[in-house]
Parts: structure tokens; C-alpha cells; sequence
């Protein structure tokens, strides 16, 4: 059943802003009559009815009664309930899928509610002291106007119900197209074949929610299992498939996926007992070399078959290659990861990502473990995430969020002390199932500190002894813990230090560059168009009459204008042009290799955006539409000192607010005055 694609997070807010207009509850039932959405709200007596044991037991035969009755019709079926109360059965029927959205409740009339009340009130309970409460809570709506809009809230229900399918649809399909894409792209030509298997598994498993998952290679007439994955992987890791089986010749000779269902055919062929069902994907180019992905005690459905039967399409070629490389190959030495030696890794600092990728291939390296990550939290040491990776598919690690105090990683970095898992039975302090993907039942988390600053964790897992972990092998960790936390700390100080420098430069209301970033690039672009004998051209823009619209409408909104300048200005300058807040209201704008005339056209865009784009949204400012003057002028015609071209774009701009305000005014210094202006 295909329920798994509604947006059940967007038909829940969709059916609030319903019960906000109709001032009825809504519940969305599937055809098995099990509840998908429940209200957040839930009628006042209703809820002290069911709050009754024998009031529980009417409404419930009563609700199920009519949810079955109503998944067989087409039409809303309007039903008195035990307690008088009407409630709306409206069936919705959308791509296989059969529902019933549960409205309620009602009474026509409070006589209605009066005459329940008096005759059965007493059966549940309920007391003549409470009338006058339930009065004012139970809604009342003529049954005739309910009836002739129940067809619209039927449409209207219909058209949340396959919005919330598609958008649900369309972001499965985004993640498998993002996933599939994922994989492929991390295929590298030097990527191990086993890499490559283990991504296949690793892809089945997270993306289709399958049970165990194996590759079989095929060789001396049988296909074994290479590598595999899952709650099963130990026992599957023994099955060998003979290439005579049936099922294995089919998918053999019709290169086609074959599905074995019937646990009592797995067992004639002598599976074992654990096996209950079989995929079996063929790997294969069609050129002899065969190889199968076979997903077992998962069933999937038919989007998910054809899914993987693609993946394995699109692989067995990539496959084909690197297992024709491998073979020739075989007895070389395999490719081993570089790690820096824990006394090298200090000159990592500088590249953060090199450095984290190197300490955890150093840490998995000392204690032997398959896999390791690190977590590193975000600004508010608020939520944890995976920062590097080895033995584990980057990929599927980039959205993986523990919040600190949660898990074994979050709680390790809360407490500041390692967390040690020895076997299965210690999962259960943490609430948490060993995931199918984990080789063994250990791990270890340990915090990074400083002090008493945690600043980050190292979980390693999976020795590949397939020992547990001990307090041994935290003790060989501990050193190289320690020197790694300080080369942490002093990345994090050489990130912190980059960002201070950029927002040094960054005027924090606007975004743009500031004034001190200004001066910099000013004089750089000064010298470079001395050197090279090349115009540029500087623009000065100034917001009209901007102290009244302080005043008026006050600062706040001051700064919501400079906001919307801003970016307006920044939405039409040319991709090497450089903005900067000057100061106060006041911009400007470097344009390199730019003669006046030009300078021109582009400060005109400025100026007809502003007052254009920018909506009236004040209430008090006495002008119509937000305005800005402009002056321009350009080296070298401006000569030296650097300052004169600044004088010169000041004179300019301040002839345009002489002349009338939303003017773009040019500089002519042959004549000393403005030689052009524009306005609206």
C-alpha cells in the first residue's frame, strides 16, 4: 500500500486551517480502519464520554461500524453518534489508496444536546452540574447547511489528500534520485570493488528499508557471498547458491530479478530456516560475468523492485570493469588509505577537513576498528554531526543530526566521558537497536576535551577481530585523544579567525562589504588601472531625504530600508562590480575597467530599480515612492591623489540633490561641474 508517500506532516497543518474554518475536528483513517491523522483538538464531550468505559465502547463500535461502512460507498455519509451528535463519514479514493476523513461533531439544534443530555447523560456519568460548560463548548450547525457543504469539504479533502500524496511521492523520488546519483558519482575509477558492493548494500538498506542484503560473486559453480549486510548478514555470509538452483538459473538466463515468496521453496532448496523470502537482482553485463544482489525477509513493493533492478542495471557495466581490473590484480597489494602520523597531523590544521578525515583513520587504525566517525556540534554545542568518516558511505552520514544528551554519541559529549558498549544487552540503557549495518555489538564513544570543554566526539565500531571493545582500548586511544583535541581546538581557531576577518569587512545589517573592505579594494583597483593604463569608475549613492523616513517611520524600518536598497543595488550591479556600504545611508560602487558612460547605464538601472522595486509599505513618510541620488566619476580624468576621485563622485552626487533629488549625476573634469544627469 503506497500510504508511505503522504505528506502526513502537510495534510495534518492543512487539516488545523480546516478545523480553524469549519470548527470541526478532523481524523484521517486508511482502509484497514487504523488511524493515520488525529486531531489536535478533540470535542469536550466526546472526550468525557470516552472517558467512560461503556461510553469508550459505544463510540468505538460506533466509529468502526460506520469507517467500514463508509470505505464502501463514494458519497459523505452523515451519521447521529451515541451521544446525538452528527458526525461526517467522508470516503476518499486516490491511486489504490481507500480512506475516510472522520469529521466531527455536531448538533443541529441544543435541543438535541438537551434531550441526550436529560435521557442517557446519567448512563456515562454525566452530571447536571456540567450542562451549562458543555453548552458553551459543543458547536451547533444546522444540519441543512452542513449537508449542502459537505460536498465541498469533500473536494477540498480530496484536494489535500493528492497534494499531500504527491509532494509526498515527489520527495521519495528527490531522495532515491538523489541517493542513485550519490552512488554513482562516488564510483571513482580507482574504487574498490568490494567499496563498490558495499555501497550497492548500503543503498538497499538505508534507501528501501531492506532487512539484509548480500552480493554473490559467481566462481567454480557456485556464487558466494562476497560481502553482505543486515540483521541476517552472519547467516547469509554461509549460504552458497549453485548455479544450477532454479531460481539462480532463471535470473541467470533471463538476466531478469527473481522473487521467491514461499518460504517452503527457500527451504527445499535448503536455505536456512531464517530465510523467508528472496530477491535474487542479476549484476550482469551480459558478457559472462555474472554477479546477483540478493535482498532476503523484505518485501518490497513494485516501485522498489523496479528501482533496484535499474541500480543493478546501471552498475553491472561500472562492475563488469573494476572486477576485470581486480582480476588481474589479484595478488597486488591493496589500496591502503593515507594516514598522517600522529605527529604530522599538526600541519593539517590549517585544511580542517584533511585534518578530520586524517584522525579518523589514525584512531581506527591504533585500536583496529573497521569503522570510525567524527561528530563534531554546531555553534550552540546544541545538536552533533558527522564531520568525517571511515568504513561507512559518506553520503548516508551528511544529514545525520544527534542532538547532545541523546544516544550514546549525544550523551558521551554531554557527560564528557567515554561510553563503552560491550554486547547487545547495553543498547537498551540507551532505548536504541543495534542497527542491521553494525558487524558486531560494540562500539566505543569517546569525547574530544580540552579541559572541561567538550569539543567534539570519536565513535568507532566494529573491530575487525570481531572482538568487543575494552577499557584497553581506550587507554591506547587516550593519548592520541589528547593531541588530537588540541590540533581541533587550533583548527577551530584558524575557522574562527578566517570568519572574524570576513566579517571585519562585512557590514552586518546590509551584507555588503564595508567601509574598511572599501578602502582596500579601492586602492588596489586604483594602482592596478595606474599600472595598466585602464579607466574605473566609482558611484556614490545616497538614499533621499532618508532622515525624515527615520523619523517618521523610525529606525527600524530605517534599517528594513537599507536592507531592501541593498539588495536591490546588488541584484543589478555587473558580476565584477564591488558595492559597499560607505556609511550611513550612503553606498558605493567600484566598477573596474568602466568608462563614466557605462558607469552611466549601470547607475541608472540603480536608480530606476530603487524606485520602482521597492514597495510604499510606510505609513507616515510624506513621499510616495523611496528615491536615490547618484554621482559618478572616473579615473584618470579625476587625476590624483586616490581621494580626488572620491571628491569628484561626492561633487557629482551632490549636484544631483541640488538639482532635485532621484538624479544620477557624472563628473566632467575638463569643465568642473556635472556633465550629465538623469531623472524619473
Amino acid at each position: 500500500m503506497t500510504y508511505q508517500f503522504l505528506d502526513i506532516q502537510s495534510i495534518t497543518k492543512a487539516f488545523e486551517s480546516l478545523s480553524h474554518l469549519t470548527g470541526l475536528n478532523y481524523f484521517l483513517y486508511d482502509d484497514r480502519r487504523h488511524l493515520l491523522i488525529a486531531s489536535t483538538k478533540e470535542d469536550a464531550l466526546l472526550s468525557s464520554i470516552k472517558s467512560h468505559k461503556k461510553g469508550q465502547e459505544i463510540y468505538n463500535n460506533f466509529i468502526d461500524r460506520y469507517l467500514n461502512h463508509s470505505l464502501r460507498r463514494k458519497d459523505p455519509l452523515i451519521v447521529q453518534g451515541p451521544t446525538g451528535q452528527y458526525h461526517i463519514f467522508i470516503p476518499l479514493h486516490y491511486k489504490g489508496m481507500s480512506m475516510v476523513v472522520l469529521s466531527e461533531s455536531f448538533y443541529a439544534s441544543t435541543d438535541d444536546f438537551k434531550k441526550f443530555y436529560r435521557e442517557k447523560g446519567s448512563d456515562f456519568g454525566l452530571t447536571e452540574n456540567n450542562i451549562p460548560k458543555f453548552l458553551k463548548d459543543i458547536q451547533v450547525v444546522p444540519l441543512e447547511k452542513i449537508k449542502s457543504n459537505t460536498s465541498h469539504i469533500k473536494e477540498i479533502l480530496e484536494i489535500l489528500i493528492s497534494a499531500g500524496y504527491e509532494k509526498g511521492d515527489l520527495k521519495k523520488q528527490h531522495q532515491w534520485s538523489k541517493t542513485i546519483i550519490n552512488l554513482i558519482s562516488n564510483v571513482k575509477s580507482d574504487t574498490p570493488m568490494k567499496d563498490i558492493y558495499k555501497a550497492i548494500i548500503d543503498l538497499a538498506i538505508f534507501l528501501f528499508n531492506v532487512d539484509t542484503a548480500a552480493v554473490f560473486v559467481q566462481g567454480n559453480g557456485s556464487l558466494h557471498a562476497e560481502i553482505s549486510s543486515g540483521r541476517l548478514r552472519s547467516v547469509i555470509k554461509k549460504i552458497e547458491l549453485s548455479d544450477k538452483d532454479k531460481f539462480v538459473r532463471e535470473a541467470i538466463t533471463s538476466n531478469r530479478p527473481v522473487s521467491v515468496i514461499d518460504s517452503r521453496h527457500l527451504w527445499h532448496d535448503g536455505l536456512p530456516e531464517e530465510v523467508i523470502s528472496m530477491y535474487l537482482f542479476p549484476i550482469s553485463p551480459g558478457s559472462g560475468f555474472f554477479n546477483i544482489l540478493g535482498i532476503f525477509n523484505t518485501l518490497l513493493d513494485k516501485e522498489s523492485f523496479d528501482s533496484i533492478s535499474e541500480i543493478c542495471r546501471l552498475l553491472a557495466h561500472i562492475c563488469n570493469a573494476k572486477y576485470m581490473a581486480e582480476k588481474f590484480e589479484k595478488h597486488s597489494e591493496t589500496f591502503k588509505l593515507a594516514s598522517q602520523k600522529i605527529s604530522q597531523l599538526y600541519f593539517l590544521h590549517k585544511d580542517p577537513q584533511r585534518l578530520y578525515n586524517s584522525i579518523v583513520h589514525e584512531a581506527s587504525d591504533i585500536v583496529g576498528a573497521e569503522k570510525c566517525s567524527l561528530m563534531l556540534p554546531d555553534t550552540d554545542k546544541s545538536v552533533l554531526r558527522v564531520n568525517a568518516v571511515k568504513g561507512i558511505t559518506k553520503w548516508l552520514m551528511d544529514d545525520i543530526r544527534v542532538r547532545t544528551g541523546e544516544g550514546i554519541a549525544g550523551k558521551a559529549f554531554k557527560q564528557g566521558f567515554p561510553i563503552l558498549i560491550e554486547n547487545k544487552e547495553m543498547f537498551k540503557d540507551f532505548g536504541i537497536t543495534p542497527k542491521p549495518s553494525f558487524n558486531t555489538y560494540s562500539c566505543v564513544s569517546l569525547p574530544l576535551k580540552i579541559e572541561d570543554e567538550t569539543i567534539g566526539i570519536l565513535n568507532l565500531s566494529d573491530k575487525n577481530s570481531g572482538a568487543p571493545f575494552s577499557e584497553e582500548d581506550i587507554s591506547m586511544l587516550s593519548p592520541f585523544i589528547l593531541q588530537t583535541s588540541l590540533l581541533l581546538k587550533l583548527a577551530f581557531c584558524h575557522i574562527t579567525s578566517g570568519e572574524m576577518e570576513h566579517l571585519s569587512m562585512t557590514d552586518p545589517l546590509t551584507g555588503l562589504f564595508n567601509r574598511r573592505y572599501f578602502d582596500v579594494r579601492f586602492e588596489e583597483e586604483f594602482q592596478r588601472s595606474k599600472r595598466f593604463n585602464m579607466p574605473f569608475s566609482l558611484a556614490m549613492v545616497d538614499i533621499d531625504d532618508f532622515k525624515i523616513f527615520n523619523d517618521t517611520e523610525g529606525h527600524l524600518a530605517g534599517d528594513d530600508i537599507l536592507k531592501e536598497v541593498a539588495s536591490s543595488m546588488n541584484s543589478v550591479i555587473r558580476a565584477n562590480d564591488i558595492i559597499v556600504r560607505y556609511g550611513g545611508e550612503e553606498f558605493a560602487i567600484i566598477m573596474p575597467q568602466t568608462k563614466k558612460a557605462e558607469a552611466f547605464y549601470v547607475a541608472e538601472r540603480i536608480r530606476k530599480i530603487t524606485k520602482n522595486m521597492i514597495p510604499p509599505t510606510w505609513k507616515k513618510y510624506p513621499k510616495g515612492s523611496l528615491t536615490v541620488s547618484i554621482g559618478i566619476a572616473m579615473f584618470p580624468d579625476c587625476g590624483e591623489p586616490i581621494s580626488q576621485l572620491i571628491k569628484c563622485a561626492d561633487m557629482a552626487l551632490y549636484k544631483a540633490k541640488r538639482l532635485g533629488k532621484n538624479i544620477t549625476a557624472v563628473w566632467n573634469n575638463l569643465i568642473g561641474d556635472v556633465e550629465d544627469t538623469k531623472e524619473l
